[in-house]
């Protein structure tokens, strides 16, 4: 339980929420914060408005008739202008997923997913043949779609339960998941946190009820490796393990950090777990004044290369040079780095909101 003095300041947190532009943070925040049901009028009304708030429309509109953003064979590359990073992105933001724009993106995405092979780690490939990196069939993307279509109400589709259902046969005998591909024990021989904080950010984001058979089992493994981690230490040595998982960010795609970790597990129902305190103690004690949290860092401009294509040629080939990497005009209007923000603000306490 979180003290009086804690829930008072909650709610002048709440209150800073719902004074901000974007729609979507009231909206989310009714939902999330205040327990608004979908049918409240309020909530509704906010919304219906996420389409049409200026840099939600922007970005829409700079998606191809056919559904994808970015090029048409290629749902992940390059960052962060394909198709699976505005996805991620509109669902974070609370984009309703009965928009036109956004089933035409779904279906698109999972047209292409459905015509991938399956095979982890995946099968190998000549010299210069891309199939493998195009693949959307490994433990950061396959949980990051599977939140996403989820999110905008594709739980029951057939196509995406396959998805948990991969999710579960891939499970590294840790508890976890990694990106990383070779046999285990041998090129892999530790999960990641990245890879595994996003299919169990998939199965918070699915009724229980609805997850697959084996699907408890490996959430209460992954959740454990993330635990006997306190979320973002070594095990060993109680040493942090990485110094930018003690930052707050937003968005999140396919990194880590306390908050994210915090969020995640909390959801899935093991915020009470004493493992948690300190990364709780953590982020209780990065509120401003104000009574909201700082966006601290941001990850957008982490990647060092990407994936492109030759507008010329049609051939795609590995960059690594300075600035191949486009950051969508979306990303200027999520917050500026140092200063108050509402991401940041609304997932602090949507974990707080499952701690009382």
């Amino acid at each position: 339980m979180l003290a009086s003095r804690q829930r008072l300041d909650v709610e002048k947190s709440i209150k800073w929420l719902l004074t901000q532009e974007n729609p979507g943070i009231s909206y989310l925040t009714l939902r999330d914060i205040q327990s608004a049901t979908e049918n409240d009028p309020e909530t509704r009304s906010y919304r219906d408005r996420i389409s049409s708030f200026g840099p939600v429309r922007a970005l829409l509109d700079e998606q191809h008739s056919e559904g994808h953003w970015g090029e048409p064979d290629d749902c992940y590359w390059p960052k962060w202008t394909a198709t699976v990073w505005p996805l991620i992105l509109l669902a974070e933001m609370g984009m309703p997923g009965e928009h036109p724009r956004i089933r035409r993106a779904c279906e698109y995405f999972l047209k292409t997913m459905t015509g991938q092979d399956r095979s982890w780690p995946p099968q190998k490939y000549p010299d210069g043949d891309l199939t493998g990196y195009r693949s959307v069939w490994e433990p950061c993307v396959t949980g990051n779609m599977a939140r996403t279509l989820v999110e905008f109400g594709y739980g029951d589709d057939p196509r995406v339960r396959e998805m948990f259902e991969w999710l579960v046969k891939y499970q590294l005998p840790d508890g976890g998941w990694n990106c990383e591909v070779g046999e285990w024990g041998k090129d892999v021989c530790h999960s990641s946190f990245m890879s595994t904080v996003e299919p169990l950010w998939a199965f918070s984001s699915l009724e229980p009820g609805m997850w697959p058979k084996g699907g408890r089992e490996a959430v209460a493994r992954a959740c454990e490796f993330l635990l006997m981690h306190r979320l973002y230490k070594s095990d060993h040595t109680g040493r942090v393990i990485n110094e930018e998982w003690t930052h707050l960010h937003f968005p999140m795609f396919y990194f880590y950090d306390i908050l994210h970790g915090l969020r995640v597990v909390t959801a899935l129902g093991f915020g009470q777990d004493e493992r948690t305190s300190d990364s709780l103690q953590l982020l209780l004690g990065k509120r401003s004044r104000d009574e909201t949290w700082p966006l601290e860092a941001s990850f957008v401009n982490m990647p060092r290369w990407n994936f492109l294509k030759d507008p010329a040629t049609g051939v795609w080939s590995e960059a690594r040079r300075p600035g191949t990497t486009i950051v969508p005009k979306i990303y200027g209007g999520l917050g500026e780095v140092g200063r108050a923000n509402p991401w940041t603000t609304l997932n602090a306490l949507r974990v707080l909101k499952r701690l009382e």
